[in-house]
């Protein structure tokens, strides 16, 4: 099974890691902030409606295309 591991830290000395398996996604969708276009984030939706954000990418382009290509060779 594939999965897709985002790892994001807190702002504390803590890591936090979320595992979701790859035939679980929905969709993957970039967005931008409109007050601060720099401010870039990822939604993720699973196939039961959850929703994950996500921000901070060091690549963040190369994270969208990643994403989304782990979601179109899946189905």
């Amino acid at each position: 099974m594939m999965l897709l591991v985002v790892e994001m830290d807190a702002g504390v000395s803590m890591l936090t890691e979320v595992v979701l398996p790859v035939d679980q996604l929905k969709a993957v969708n970039p967005s931008t902030s409109k007050i601060n276009p720099a401010e870039k984030y990822i939604q993720i939706i699973s196939v039961d409606n959850h929703e994950f954000w996500f921000m901070g990418f060091v690549n963040y382009d190369s994270a969208v295309k990643n994403l989304q290509g782990a979601l179109l060779g899946h189905s």
